[in-house]
């Protein structure tokens, strides 16, 4: 009785000290022999090797990570193995899923039937997210490719469309062209985070998407801060208003004119780590694109000596409907105060901030038509930033 004790505590002891894998003989391969016929790996029992790794992230030979798991594990998770990690210990497993499933795995795959060929569409498409322990505080959702209809011309996505729902923070609709964004969703305790994805089966063009969830634990360096529906890290980088494009939307507006890319009913903020060093950021339409900050206005009606220059930037009170929110900034060209957080139109004036947190703000509305004062806006595309923090 003593050693049957002794044995439930010694393995308890393992168990609990470290994240193992436990596998038969079936998961060593022939080159984790050592050169007596030996099993490298400590044997406590006469048929199982307990061999200790973490299940951290690794890479594959496609463009999908996978986590590092025992044989046995990723193939009671249906996963693929896509080779070995941990010193040949462990396999590389890369867990996708599709419509209607579920998962509590973290770097999970959710792609659309039949990925990467075309979707025709068909009813909603969705995917039910559980925190994998309770030391998750934020899901991390990369569109790492992402392309579904356009909105209508007025920046709603009536045909296809992507929700999230259940979590702690407040995602818009947003739909087209989204590859390379990322979004940061906080979890709401245990209540699962849903993902659906509308994709109109009258609407037949090549659709598809890829989406990477990654599950950020609360003492990640990696979580965004509250608030923040995206979260930006390094000196320099682009920020793009969601569905930004140069192509223009195919689709009229309620006025009968070329509608808009950007998407309609946005209140969203972005943030930027400031990184150490660092004490300021300045934003500049991105270079050689003059549809870079195209908010509100006449883009067709503009010429080259107004579109994407100083000329057609807006700001202050004057914007009223589709604006980007920058706190306390200065004119860089000289040095002066803004004296305005609001800025639109067609062109933007390149300003610094050293209000912190770096962050800035998105406000669209759902009206891209004329008023009673107002002409209709056309062929907004929405806006790409380039970042570069200032040193102090």
């Amino acid at each position: 009785m003593e050693y049957k004790v002794f044995s439930v505590i010694l393995v308890a002891f393992f168990v609990a000290a470290f994240a193992v894998s436990v596998y038969d003989e079936e998961d060593l391969e022939d080159n984790e022999i050592d050169e007596y016929g030996h099993r490298k790996g400590k044997i406590l029992f006469p048929f199982v090797s307990i061999v200790r790794f973490a299940n951290t992230e690794c890479s594959s030979a496609n463009t999908m990570n996978g986590t590092c798991l025992a044989r046995r594990e990723c193939n009671n998770l249906n996963g693929t193995i896509a080779g070995t990690c941990a010193s040949r210990r462990g396999r590389c497993c890369i867990v996708s899923r599709t419509c209607g499933s579920t998962t509590n795995v973290n770097n999970t795959y959710f792609t659309s039937p039949g990925y990467p060929a075309a979707y025709a569409g068909g009813a909603a498409c969705s995917i039910i997210v559980n925190r994998c322990n309770s030391n998750i505080c934020q899901l991390r959702i990369d569109f790492l490719d992402m392309v579904i209809a356009q909105p209508d011309g007025d920046g709603n996505c009536v045909t296809d469309s992507v929700s999230v729902t259940g979590g702690n923070t407040i995602v818009p609709l947003i739909c087209g062209d989204n590859t390379g964004q990322t979004i940061f969703v906080d979890f709401n305790g245990d209540t699962a985070i849903t993902i659906t994805i509308t994709a109109t089966l009258a609407s037949t063009f090549s659709r598809r998407w890829n989406l990477r969830l990654v599950q950020l634990g609360c003492d990640c360096p990696g979580v965004a801060p509250n608030g923040c529906l995206q979260y930006y890290t390094g000196t320099t980088g682009t920020i793009t208003s969601f569905n930004y494009g140069t192509a223009a939307n195919q689709a009229l507006s309620a006025s009968l004119v070329t509608g808009t890319r950007q998407i309609a009913n946005l209140d969203y903020g972005i943030c930027i780590r400031m990184e150490a060093g660092y004490c300021g950021i300045q934003y500049a339409q991105t270079a050689n694109d003059i549809y870079s900050f195209t908010v509100t206005g006449d883009v067709e009606g503009a010429d080259n000596t107004v579109l994407g220059t100083t000329v057609g930037a807006v700001n202050g009170a004057s914007c009223v409907t589709d604006f980007v929110v920058i706190p306390n900034p200065t004119v860089v060209a000289t040095g002066a105060s803004a004296g305005t957080d609001r800025f639109c139109g067609i062109g933007f004036v390149t300003v610094q901030s050293g209000a912190k947190p770096f962050v800035l703000y998105v406000v669209t509305d759902a009206n891209e038509g004329a008023t009673a004062t107002t002409p209709p806006d056309v062929a907004n595309r929405g806006f790409s930033l380039t970042y570069t923090q200032v040193a102090c």
